[in-house]
C-alpha cells in the first residue's frame, strides 16, 4: 500500500468517528425545562442560594467513597457561590445560605439546586482530539421557593438543566505552533467546573428572562437563556 493510501484508510475511520462525535457532543449548557408555577412572580428582594447537593450514585467521576462525598460537598458549594455572584451582577441581591438554614421572609425566594448527573469524561481525550470525545456531561435539578406570609412553602419554578464539554477539535488537529495554547485552553475551558459555570448563567438567564418581562430593573446586562434544541432533546427522551 502506497504512503498517501495508507494515510486516507487511516482518515477514513478517524473522520466516521469524529463525525459521529459532533452530532452527539455539546459544548455548551441549556435549559430542558423552565416551568414558572405562579405568574407573576413575587419580587425578590434577596435570592438564597443553597450549596447544591449531587446524586453520588450517578457520579462518574476518579473518587469514590469518602473522597466522592467530599468532592461532592465541595463542588456543590463552588457552584452555590458562583451563582450568587452570576445572580448579584445580573440580576439583583443573592447570597449563600447554609444547607439547613431556616428562610422565613416571604421577599426571600430560596434556590435549591441538585446535580442528578455528574460525568467528568476524559481530558486527555478532549484536550488532544476534542470533538466530543472524552467530553463531560453535567445535568441539574434547580427548585426555587418561597415562605409565604401565611408560613407555607409556595413553588415558584423549577428548572432542569444539561450540557457538558468538549466539541470543539482538540490539540491534534491544531498547527504546531497552536498546539501548547490549546492544551492549556482545553484545561479551562473544558471540564465540570467550566459545565458549571456554563449551568449558573443558564440558571441566572432564566431568572433574568422572567423578571425582566414583569418590568423589574436588573442589577446588569440582561442574560438569554438558551433552551435545548428539538433535536437535542429527541436524543435525550
Amino acid at each position: 500500500m502506497t504512503e498517501p493510501r495508507a494515510y486516507l484508510s487511516f482518515l477514513t475511520p478517524l473522520a466516521a468517528v469524529l463525525a459521529a462525535s459532533l452530532l452527539s457532543g455539546c459544548a455548551s449548557v441549556s435549559l430542558v425545562q423552565r416551568d414558572w408555577k405562579v405568574s407573576p412572580v413575587p419580587i425578590p428582594e434577596v435570592i438564597c442560594v443553597r450549596p447544591f447537593t449531587a446524586e453520588l450514585g450517578a457520579a462518574k467521576v476518579d473518587r469514590e467513597g469518602v473522597e466522592l462525598q467530599a468532592f461532592a460537598r465541595e463542588f456543590g458549594a463552588e457552584s452555590a457561590g458562583r451563582l450568587v455572584e452570576r445572580l448579584g451582577k445580573h440580576v439583583g441581591p443573592a447570597k449563600v445560605i447554609g444547607a439547613n438554614e431556616r428562610v422565613t421572609n416571604p421577599r426571600h425566594w430560596v434556590l435549591e439546586g441538585r446535580f442528578i448527573r455528574m460525568n467528568q469524561g476524559r481530558r486527555a481525550l478532549r484536550s488532544i482530539v476534542g470533538f466530543g470525545l472524552g467530553g463531560t456531561r453535567l445535568e441539574t435539578v434547580v427548585d426555587i421557593y418561597r415562605i409565604d406570609p401565611r408560613g407555607r412553602r409556595q413553588a415558584l419554578a423549577h428548572f432542569e438543566t444539561t450540557g457538558g464539554s468538549n466539541a470543539e477539535p482538540g490539540a491534534l488537529f491544531s498547527s504546531p505552533l497552536g498546539l501548547v495554547p490549546r492544551l492549556a485552553v482545553s484545561a479551562t475551558a473544558s471540564g465540570l467546573a467550566a459545565d458549571a459555570r456554563r449551568t449558573s448563567r443558564m440558571i441566572t438567564a432564566a431568572i433574568a428572562e422572567k423578571l425582566a418581562s414583569q418590568g423589574v430593573i436588573l442589577a446588569g446586562r440582561p442574560l438569554r437563556a438558551r433552551e435545548l434544541s428539538p433535536q437535542a432533546r429527541a436524543r435525550l427522551e
